[in-house]
């Protein structure tokens, strides 16, 4: 009897020592599993007009390429404050000036992902060009800081929440005598309404763009938004130089 205790003693020491043993392992090996775990990147889509399928598309696409990615619609101004507050990994489509507003390391894919022509919508047939836009009143995108530095000092500026919809809704009930805009957004309307014109001001380029973070999964990003023009009908792809 005096012997069993002593041995009861050690053998429930080393199944002690086995089962710390055990924890321990499973402890060290939790960061390698989450590690090994799939990134679902949300990102960044300005609205458009089949919204639904080009969203199903997009993943489709960005899945082909071996990303997992999730769409969120957003419209511009919330962009910048979603990066900048972490609510989203990327955005599909932006200029350059994205990095200055969003105010966070962001790196940008190497695809062209469109050239988008700035427009101006206007009946006024004494308009010809951003200088003759003295005392008239131009609605801007919320959120198109660019489309605004245009018109300083050449125009009252209008900011129109609401997308391209409510711009040309504010323009035809002759709450603006004008508006800037893209071809793109444009283009996913009803187009240039009856009894006004366009004219062309200027083409920019835009790219995605990812938080720095994510930088090493550009080469994926990359093929994803070429597979996604090309499902867009968008041919031609270009690379960034």
């Amino acid at each position: 009897m005096a012997l069993r205790k002593p041995n009861a003693i050690i053998r429930s020491c080393m199944f002690a020592v086995i089962l710390l043993a055990a924890l321990f392992l499973s402890f060290e090996l939790l960061p390698s599993a989450k590690a090994d775990e799939e990134v679902c990147l949300k990102i960044a889509l300005p609205e458009m007009a089949d919204r639904d399928q080009s969203a199903e598309r997009y993943r489709a696409a960005m899945a082909e390429a071996g990303l997992c990615v999730q769409p969120v619609w957003l419209p511009n101004k919330r962009t910048a404050v979603s990066l900048k507050r972490g609510e989203i990994d990327g955005v599909f489509a932006s200029g350059e000036t994205i990095q200055q507003s969003a105010g966070v390391p962001l790196v940008a894919g190497g695809v062209v992902v469109g050239r988008p022509k700035s427009l101006l919508i206007t009946a006024d047939a004494t308009v010809h060009a951003l200088s003759d836009l003295k005392d008239k009143d131009i609605g801007v995108w919320l959120g198109d800081d660019r489309g605004k530095q245009e018109l300083v000092g050449l125009a009252d500026i209008i900011t129109v929440p609401g997308g391209a919809g409510m711009m040309l809704r504010m323009l035809r009930h002759g709450r603006l005598d004008g508006l800037l805009i893209d071809d793109f957004s444009l283009n996913q309307t009803e187009g240039v309404p009856e009894g006004y014109r366009a004219i062309e001001l200027e083409t920019r380029t835009s790219y995605s763009w990812l938080r720095k973070e994510y930088e090493a999964l550009l080469p994926q990003f990359n093929r994803g938004t070429d597979i996604f023009r090309a499902a867009l009908d968008m041919t031609n792809p270009e690379s960034k130089s």
